[in-house]
């Protein structure tokens, strides 16, 4: 079924010139500017933007004139769109044409259309004559009712002391373009070296295609009022890892938060997936770690690196998703060994991925013995039984968690306060080796 429209006539701006810059936020929302010219007529006059995100918040327009003065005096933000229920909706009441598949022509005033069956007062009987919509070829109308869009538009109302080309700063903010990291890393545990690629994904779900755009990321916890979120899916990806030379970003400190510009333009389509490289391979020094937390059945296999220029990388990271992978030696292919999610990361700061929990370890804790030596007091001899089921010797870092008032007593291996509630210790165990490691805590709570 298709709808013919006779006559559509819509008043829209004309785009003599235009240049955008895209700042996306971690945070799913993005300021947008864009210099336009704006060809316009002397005095009081409407004109209609269309080009803009179906999920712009139209309450942070802000337009300035560049050169030439003119008044925006008020704006509407349009986005009841025309689709094809809606406006024969509109026609109820009105005189429509229908032709069926066998071309035979039905004229008359509309009474009702639903997903069956459509209803007419034909003009030349004064029938009710219903039409089984599976059967029409093409409704014809008039026209396209009033107060419809094609495509959501700011319509703003304006005035100019005389015709002429108006350049101006347009921005908003917006949402549904995004971005995040993904760290690709593969982890050589025998060199202690973890090989980080780094890749920005911006997803693209406005509506709106952005062409030859400058582009700025900021990493940080940007306060924002979040509106409802849109989302769609999204089919098509393209990464930009071949081109001849690569656009870089270029970090700075900005404000309290971390600014990325790309040094060359991009277009970033409509429901479009892209992804750039965020800095070049960087090898960094690391190290395995192995962590127990009493009462748990399992020790958790981590990777530890600090973010310094010494070891290797000392950038600012924003935060992501970090995969590892490691090379088997027998056939010289990568085989995944785990993920894990970091926040932003400042540089010389610490950070420990978790690859999940480690096969060939074993730890039990059991509490032995718990008396009350006084009102509020209470001794307990604690055991945490370790296993090394490897062939190789592993170090774990066994941490336990004491709230009140505490003195640690009898304690077979020294171990590190690392807070007011938390203690650690180190032990380091031989190749198919089992230890126990024990102490007796008195808590005053």
């Amino acid at each position: 079924m298709k709808i013919k429209l006779l006559v559509l006539f819509m008043l829209m701006v004309t785009f003599l010139l235009a240049r955008e810059q895209i700042t996306i936020y971690n945070d799913n929302f993005s300021l947008v500017r864009s210099t336009l010219e704006l060809n316009l007529t002397n005095g009081i006059q409407s004109y209609f933007m269309d080009d803009i995100p179906s999920t712009i918040e139209a309450n942070s327009v802000i337009i300035k004139s560049i050169r030439g003065k003119f008044d925006i005096f008020s704006q509407n933000y349009e986005y009841d769109l025309a689709n094809s229920t809606k406006i024969i909706s509109k026609y109820i009441g009105k005189e429509v044409e229908i032709i069926s598949e066998d071309n035979t022509k039905f004229l008359g005033i509309l009474q009702f259309s639903d997903s069956s069956t459509i209803g007419i007062i034909e003009n030349t009987t004064n029938k009710l004559i219903l039409i089984k919509t599976e059967v029409v070829k093409n409704i014809n109308l008039a026209e396209l009712p009033a107060n419809f869009f094609l495509k959501p538009t700011l319509h703003w109302r304006l005035n100019t002391a005389k015709a002429g080309i108006y350049p101006i700063d347009f921005s908003y903010l917006c949402t549904g373009l995004k971005w995040d990291v993904t760290y690709n890393t593969v982890w050589n545990e025998e060199i202690g070296n973890l090989d980080i690629n780094s890749w920005v994904t911006i997803v693209n779900e406005t509506g709106k295609a952005f062409k030859d755009t400058k582009l700025k990321l900021i990493a940080g916890d940007v306060q924002k009022i979040q509106p409802e979120t849109y989302t769609r899916g999204y089919t098509k990806m393209a990464v930009e890892s071949t081109m001849a030379r690569q656009p870089e970003f270029e970090e700075k400190a900005f404000h309290d938060f971390h600014m990325y510009t790309l040094s060359e333009n991009m277009n970033i389509n409509n429901n479009q997936t892209k992804q750039l490289r965020l800095f070049p391979l960087k090898s960094v020094e690391s190290e395995p770690k192995y962590e127990y937390k009493t009462g748990a059945t399992k020790v958790q296999s981590k990777i530890k690196f600090i973010n310094t220029a010494k070891n290797g990388l000392g950038l600012p990271l924003p935060k992501g998703v970090v995969k590892i992978y490691k090379k088997d030696e027998a056939d010289n292919e990568l085989e995944f060994i785990g993920e894990d999610r970091v926040d932003h990361i400042a540089k010389d700061e610490e950070v420990l991925l978790s690859t999940g929990n480690a096969f060939d370890l074993i730890c039990e804790t059991i509490l032995e013995e718990r008396i009350m030596l006084a009102k509020n007091i209470y001794e307990s001899k604690r055991k945490v039984v370790l296993k090394n089921r490897s062939n190789k010797k592993k170090t774990i870092t066994v941490i336990h968690n004491i709230y009140g008032n505490w003195t640690i007593l009898k304690n077979n291996k020294p171990f590190t306060k690392k807070s007011a509630t938390e203690i650690e210790f180190i032990i380091e165990l031989k190749a198919d080796e089992v230890y126990e490691l024990t102490w007796i805590e008195r808590v005053e709570s």
